[in-house]
């Protein structure tokens, strides 16, 4: 799949992937319950996967 973004588009995307995944990683902090811990843990990964790919085309100038 391919998705096209202008500039503003793409800066609010990663914005919002941004804030999402620092409330993420608060979450995490204030978690005592390890199945919801590690469930949240591996959303922080995929949402950091998802923003390095989001960010990727930015970085190189396109």
């Amino acid at each position: 799949m391919d998705l096209y973004l202008d500039a503003r588009e793409m800066e609010l995307l990663t914005g919002l992937l941004e804030r999402r995944l620092e409330d993420l990683r608060r979450e995490i902090n204030h978690t005592d319950r390890a199945a919801f811990k590690a469930a949240l843990k591996a959303d922080e990964a995929l949402l950091g996967r998802l923003l390095a790919r989001v960010k990727a085309p930015a970085e190189m100038g396109i």
